[in-house]
């Protein structure tokens, strides 16, 4: 995580510089920008290229060998004559998540040193004492403060919804809400302040960024990242989780963004910003974008639709085949420039291929061991155990229905302005508990201060009751898919 989020940030400055380039016709700026992006952009895909895993079998055969040389040196011996064969394979492993209440302990005990080193500020007689420790603890402070309550909430809703996930897949949802950010980070820079009235005084331009611009560009942003995922999204509960992860990878720049700038402060504002961000703006985004998510696997469940899609999706790149071989380039590697060679299917094809391979599979569960209730339900003999179709044991939750969670919208529309809402309330209230006592009201900065503090727990603990309502309500939702 920390070796994708660091260049990755770097590389949204790098890119709104080659952006300002292009847009102020500067080429110098133009290259400075490329010459920039692209040892970063060859890091990240160096830390992403698709890990493999070597596979050695060794089988009876009566006419193979004893010992078989190995290719890093020594020899493997057999007790029986065997052949022996290597395999490269993808790794397609669980992601494996620590506890959540371990990680939920370090960030305690991070939150604690800082509060600690708080108190030696305060102090005249131990000030040079916290500030030379703030000065040896403030880059773990920062790196620690950013990512691991990403990793706490990613560790939560995991076991909370129950979904086993793939390690490959959920870096992949991870990525993409950092690249949703790139998109956002440029239109909050360079496009809405410039769509935003020049008439309007200071506050009302700033309440304009935070509340109107700034949600609706980062919620549209992130959801079009969990769209790139619909082919592989099998219903809402998938696409919550997909949702979630994206939100959590678009928090994980703002925070290294927000935490790295409130070094500045002390260790107060280092501790706070760790604070909030942590409990609350974290949850936040996981939380809006899972609702968008959940929309988008509703859509996933209609089977036409999504053969559309697909259609569409290997039209293009059949098409971009056939062209870079019509330049002669041998893009597929068969030796020859006859374009693509596969099957190409017309779209009606594909529409009845989808529909009938749903009329196949039938219901969501293949038996095989255990589970005697559900045998006995089926009329099937006993000791039966239950596997969804991506092969994952289906384990019985025994927790409460579902219906006591909160149920979210299935209109892609709806679902989007709910969490545009959501964002908006947040962003725009938290500026106004500030200014609206100081401005407006007249009250004191200490008082103002103790306002913003109070409605900022208020949002906080709101925000931790809609996240733990949404995944109680999730949790079953598409047992049926």
């Amino acid at each position: 995580m920390l070796g994708t989020v660091l260049p990755a940030f770097f590389l949204m400055y790098t890119s709104l510089y080659f952006i300002l380039g292009i847009a102020l016709s500067d080429p110098i700026m133009v290259l400075s920008g490329e010459i920039c992006s692209i040892p970063l952009i060859f890091l990240i895909f160096r830390l992403h290229r698709p890990r493999l895993i070597h596979v050695r079998l060794a089988t009876p055969d009566e006419l193979g060998s004893e010992v078989h040389a190995l290719p890093e040196g020594g020899s493997l011996i057999t007790p029986t004559r065997t052949s022996f064969q290597r395999f490269l394979v993808r790794d397609d492993s669980i992601l494996d998540m620590p506890p959540s209440r371990q990680l939920w302990i370090l960030f305690a005990i991070t939150v604690s040193v800082g509060v600690f080193l708080t108190a030696l500020f305060i102090q005249s007689t131990t000030e040079l004492a916290g500030i030379a420790l703030f000065i040896l603890l403030a880059i773990p402070m920062w790196l620690i403060g950013f990512s691991l309550p990403v990793l706490a909430w990613w560790g939560t809703s995991t076991n909370s919804i129950g979904l086993p996930t793939r390690r490959r897949s959920a870096e992949s949802w991870l990525i993409a809400g950092m690249a949703s950010a790139f998109p956002a980070f440029i239109f909050n820079s360079l496009i809405a302040p410039e769509i935003t009235p020049s008439s309007f005084p200071q506050w009302a331009v700033e309440l304009s960024l935070l509340a109107i611009w700034a949600p609706l560009c980062e919620e549209v942003f992130k959801a079009m990242a969990v769209a790139v995922f619909l082919p592989s999204i099998k219903g809402p509960k998938q696409g919550f989780q997909v949702g979630f992860t994206v939100g959590l990878g678009f928090a994980l720049i703002e925070n290294f963004q927000y935490i790295g700038f409130s070094l500045m402060g002390g260790p107060l504002s280092v501790t706070m910003t760790i604070l909030v961000r942590g409990i609350g703006s974290i949850p936040g985004h996981a939380v809006w974008t899972a609702i968008s998510g959940t929309a988008i696997g509703w859509i996933a469940t209609d089977k036409e639709f999504k053969a559309r899609m697909t259609w569409h999706a290997k039209s293009l790149a059949i098409g971009a085949i056939d062209t870079a071989e019509g330049l002669g380039i041998d893009t597929d590697g068969d030796g020859d420039l006859s374009g693509f060679d596969g099957v190409r299917q017309t779209l009606e094809e594909a529409i009845e291929e989808a529909m009938a391979e749903q009329s196949s599979q039938g219901g969501p569960w293949l038996i095989s061991g255990r589970e005697d209730d559900v045998a006995q339900k089926l009329g099937l003999p006993g000791n039966l155990e239950i596997f969804d179709r991506q092969g994952f044991p289906y384990e019985k939750s025994n927790e409460k229905s579902s219906s006591e969670g909160l149920l979210l919208p299935k209109s892609l529309s709806a679902a989007l302005a709910l969490a545009i809402s959501g964002h908006s309330i947040w962003n725009g209230s938290s500026f106004l508990s500030y200014h609206a006592p100081v401005e407006w009201l007249g009250i004191g900065e200490a008082s103002s201060g103790l306002i913003m503090l109070g409605w900022m727990i208020f949002l906080i603990v709101t925000v931790l009751f809609v996240a733990r309502s949404l995944m109680r309500g999730i949790r079953d939702v598409d047992s049926d898919f």
